[in-house]
């Protein structure tokens, strides 16, 4: 069938599992994009690598969105499966690196229509799974400016739950390990928080130019993702607003919950803290005095991402401009990175040791003391009247003297031994720093003078050994009783002589030595700095480890505090201790006691979300005035408790209040949390219990988004309610987009 529809016109590249062709539709009159399956290599039969294939043009047949590659045909010939795509030209966003950071603006467009493009993936439990800037196209629109387009979903498959990594026959792991998940390496289950992840790297290389996780090879770079050393963005580019860098290291966060949970919660936030800084009068950076014209000739050649390469660049940001004769929209400006070096403990310029220089003597030959006086010489005429000099002084200068002479040597002494002392300490720190080049190292014995040297390299923050001093402190371990290392890092991340950026640093390490016996103090810190960024570290430190001895406090901070950032991380923090105890009662009582005491609306509409978590009596009770309250803020709220509930116990009633509210907003809110408890990891009653349920709940599904997101869970539960409840959306109530989604979710599962 290719053979007669279409001309194919030459290779355009080559992958682990596919080769991708430009080739000319002959029907259309158009150029598109051929995938073909490499059947030797990466599978072990052809039916497996038609089986993926085909995959891939089903997922991306199911988004059709402008910032996505579009599919126009899949099929079959006697050369195998193949997929018709759309042909996009352009470059890929790592070309677009090699020849420069991007600049806000560029990078502001390529963020938002990318999260763009994630939240029509997601709308569908699209999970994309192998994001990186190779399967980032930039191509220009005739007007002038660039579009993004994501590529490549040959990893993707629909998933409602959470999947496990697609791993090959040899358990290689698919997917470019620079920007790759954690959970990826653990092998755990995954969702779009996965995806949120690699956007993340893939935004950090974009204005960093160097690979957020890094290392010389595959085993080290795995362990940069797994340890989470990475430096802040805002100290690689510090041009760019703080909320700016913030939201994007926000992504790369270690453990899926502290990661956007969704490309659309993600992009609310851009937006926001983009509009809070403008109205705050924040300085944006400033554009260049007009737009860019001509793209610099660069290599096609994408930047190789392999195991074991290392990204170097020195390049300033750069404009996003379109080739020659083409006009750019958007303006930018450009930055250059300040220099950088010195000494990995001080920070200074090392100074190096001057070799000791040997006096020149001028020898005057004598023949007699006669001649010696007659005939002065002008290295002999000051000899002469130092001896006059000394022989005038008095005892008492003579002894001044030498005592001044003898200050300046014991002064030059000091400093010998003081360089002496450093030139030491620059060994024991490269030979710590030396320690943790293998990726599996723990428990490294460490004196309490190594420790020391360790934390005082961190007030260095250029110190290009910065990620190495980090994870050593990590896995330092005395070498004896006489000193504790937690409390020593702890001491010093106290201290008001660091930086913020250190003293975070700091919280983390803490957070991954799991020191149970540091959290009070990590929490007695975090309230006495409770509106500081710092105060939120250290809550999430101490919440790595969840006691009931510690609720009060952080519900004290939740109380307190006028952060809202601040707020939210000791909200979860206190979810965390409600999910761990095994007293959730006493925990009630501790909320009941403190909601009526907030003013502060938010503060206790949070509270009313924790009491869902408890799954108490008293919590369902207060939980169920509030859903019948006249505010708006309390009966969302009161959903959202509802969602965290530990079983369907609350769906009657979510049901009954769906159906009578009013507000939009509200009822949105609502339809979540009951979704939420029917999708929940826990028992649904018996088969006949679950079946009613979902067919109530779709029952009252108004927007199409919505039947959607019910059809799609079904179709990947394949439970035994799923087909009848399908069944319900193929008649005429529904829109000729959720009756043909009903029935190919049918067809699927009669085929399984």
């Amino acid at each position: 069938m290719t053979d007669e529809r279409y001309e194919i016109r030459g290779k355009i590249g080559q992958g682990g599992v596919g080769a991708v062709y430009r080739a000319y539709d002959t029907q259309l009159r158009r150029e598109v994009a051929i995938k073909r399956v490499l059947t030797e290599g990466g599978y072990e039969d052809a039916e497996t690598a038609t089986k993926n294939l085909l995959k891939e043009a089903t997922a991306l047949s199911s988004v059709q969105h402008p910032h996505i590659c579009t599919v126009y045909d899949a099929g079959m010939d006697k050369e195998g499966p193949y997929v018709v795509m759309e042909l996009i030209n352009g470059k890929t966003l790592d070309e677009m690196v090699e020849r420069g950071t991007l600049t806000y603006e560029d990078f502001r467009e390529v963020a938002i229509q990318s999260q763009e493009a994630m939240i029509a993936a997601q709308d569908l439990d699209l999970v994309h799974r192998d994001l990186k800037p190779s399967n980032v196209m930039v191509c220009w629109l005739p007007s002038g400016r660039f579009q993004v387009k994501l590529v490549d979903f040959g990893l993707a498959k629909f998933s409602a739950q959470p999947s496990l990594q697609t791993i090959d026959h040899g358990d290689a792991v698919f997917g470019s390990i620079f920007f790759m998940a954690p959970e990826q390496f653990e092998r755990t289950p995954l969702d779009r928080r996965t995806d949120m992840y690699s956007l993340g790297a893939m935004y950090y290389f974009a204005l960093a130019g160097t690979y957020p996780f890094n290392g010389d090879t595959a085993p080290q770079v795995m362990a940069s993702h797994l340890q989470n050393t990475v430096q802040p963005l805002h100290e690689v580019r510090p041009d760019l607003p703080k909320w700016l860098c913030d939201w994007v290291m926000w992504h790369i966060s270690r453990n899926m919950d502290d990661r956007p949970e969704s490309a659309r919660v993600a992009l609310e936030k851009f937006i926001s803290d983009e509009a809070s800084a403008k109205n705050e009068g924040a300085a944006s950076p400033a554009p260049s005095s007009g737009p860019q014209l001509v793209i610099p000739q660069t290599s096609t050649q994408a930047a190789t991402v392999a195991a074991g390469t290392r990204l170097e660049t020195g390049t300033a940001p750069q404009p996003i401009t379109p080739p020659a004769g083409g006009r750019s929209i958007t303006a930018s400006h450009s930055v250059r990175p300040a220099a950088a070096g010195g000494n990995p403990l001080t920070g200074a310029t090392a100074i190096q040791p001057a070799s000791a220089a040997k006096p020149t003597t001028h020898s005057h030959p004598v023949t007699s003391t006669a001649t010696a006086a007659s005939q002065t010489t002008p290295a002999a005429a000051p000899q002469a009247a130092k001896g006059s000099f000394f022989s005038k002084m008095s005892n008492t200068t003579k002894i001044v003297l030498a005592s001044v002479i003898g200050a300046a040597i014991i002064i030059f002494g000091i400093l010998i031994i003081s360089r002496l002392s450093a030139n030491n300490e620059t060994e024991v720190f490269n030979k710590l720093v030396k320690q943790i080049e293998d990726p599996t190292a723990k428990d490294i014995p460490t004196s309490e003078e190594e420790l020391d040297i360790l934390l005082k390299s961190l007030a260095d923050l250029k110190n290009k050994d910065r990620h190495a001093v980090l994870l050593r402190l990590q896995v330092a371990k005395a070498v004896d009783n006489s000193f504790n290392p937690d409390r020593k890092i702890l001491s010093y991340a106290t201290t008001d002589a660091i930086s913020d950026t250190t003293r975070e640093n700091l919280f983390q390490i803490l957070s991954r030595r799991q020191n149970t016996d540091v959290i009070s103090d990590l929490l007695a810190y975090a309230a006495d700095h409770v509106d500081q960024g710092s105060s939120r570290v250290a809550i999430e430190a101490a919440a790595k480890n969840p006691k009931d001895d510690d609720f009060r406090s952080y519900l004290n901070i939740l109380r307190i505090s006028e952060n809202s950032q601040v707020t939210k991380t000791a909200e979860k923090a206190l979810q965390s201790v409600i999910s761990n105890s095994y007293n959730k009662t006493t925990l009630t009582d501790q909320l009941l006691s403190t909601v009526d005491q907030i003013l502060d609306e938010s503060k206790r509409l949070s509270v009313i979300r924790l009491l869902g978590a408890t799954g108490t009596e008293r919590a369902r009770r207060k939980i169920e005035t509030s859903l019948k309250s006249d505010e708006d803020g309390l009966r969302i709220a009161a959903a959202a408790g509802y969602a965290d509930w530990p079983n369907d116990q609350p769906f009657d009633a979510l049901i009954t209040a769906i159906e009578s509210e009013q507000v939009p907003q509200v009822r949105r809110s609502m339809f979540n949390s009951a979704f939420e408890l029917l999708t929940a990891d826990h028992s649904h009653g018996s088969s006949s219990e679950a079946e009613l349920k979902w067919m109530t709940i779709s029952s009252i599904a108004q927007t199409d988004s919505d039947k959607l997101r019910i059809i799609s869970h079904l179709v990947n539960a394949n439970a035994p309610y799923s087909t009848k409840t399908l069944e319900a959306f193929t008649n005429d109530r529904h829109s000729e987009t959720v009756k043909d989604r009903a029935l190919r979710a049918l067809d699927k599962i009669k085929n399984r």
